[in-house]
């Protein structure tokens, strides 16, 4: 009887000993692995040929969505045709720039209750997961293929704006510009994200357009992310409701709110 005890005794111990030598490697591999993996897509630009006989210029993928298509470029008379499950630039650069701006069309998930990461939506209509933060809170990155190389992006603000602001490309060629526009940016977000932006940074935007304020409403979906620096680890960061976030609220249990109040509040 005694040596039964001393043996339950000692296979009792060896098990609590496996669960917390498992429970170490798990932390182990949490801690010391990438939050959000690249995925070479190089080889993706350069097999590319589109409907239109067009090439790609690059390549976007964004986390928790099936957002993971070509981008081209197009001058205003092209993107008219929402059938193009692709994004678009209307800057012709085939290497990092700056400040990249990418547009696509968003058909299907335009209410005022967007529906998260429906799988039979392409496009930039997952893109509106965004506007929730429970989403949010596990989605944080961007990837950006272009000029041979991968880059990755945090994001840093998600607002909607007019339209006549975010669909003219405007060069930011001084550090002032850059500031500027992030300060609005960030301003703009409904939520606060815990990193930092500098002029220094490269930066990125995805504009969709929406209905979210109603069918007569021309606002468009913002995502704006800055790059991975160098050194940097890519891990999950905090993220905090703004009080501007409470209307978005009250809209989706149903609000109303006419255009001329809401283009004055956004």
């Amino acid at each position: 009887m005694e040596k039964e005890v001393k043996k339950n005794s000692k296979l009792g111990y060896s098990i609590l000993l496996l669960i917390i030598i498992i429970g170490i490697i798990i932390l182990f591999i949490k801690y010391f692995s990438p939050y959000y993996l690249i995925q070479d897509r190089v080889d993706n630009i350069k097999k590319y040929k589109g409907n239109d006989d067009e090439d790609a210029i690059g390549w976007l993928r964004v986390q928790g969505t099936n957002i993971d298509f070509p981008i081209v470029y197009y001058d205003d008379t092209d993107v008219t045709n929402p059938d193009h499950d692709l994004g678009w630039s209307f800057s012709k650069d085939k290497t990092l720039t700056k400040k990249v701006t990418i547009y696509s069309h968003n058909v299907l998930n335009v209410s005022s209750n967007p529906i998260i990461t429906d799988k039979n939506h392409s496009r930039f209509e997952q893109l509106m997961s965004f506007i929730y933060p429970s989403f949010l809170e596990k989605n944080k990155y961007i990837q950006y293929t272009v000029g041979g190389k991968n880059y990755l992006y945090k994001i840093y603000a998600v607002s909607f704006q007019k339209e006549e602001e975010v669909n003219e490309e405007k060069p930011l060629i001084t550090d002032t510009q850059i500031s500027e526009y992030i300060e609005k940016e960030q301003k703009n977000s409904y939520f606060k994200f815990d990193i930092n932006v500098k002029p220094s940074d490269d930066l990125i935007s995805l504009v969709t357009c929406t209905r979210f304020f109603g069918p007569t409403s021309e606002y468009s979906f913002v995502v704006d992310a800055r790059r991975v620096r160098n050194e940097e680890k890519v891990k999950n960061y905090g993220i905090t409701e703004k009080k501007s976030y409470n209307r978005i609220k009250k809209i989706m249990e149903g609000e109303k709110e006419d255009d001329e109040d809401e283009q004055e509040k956004v």
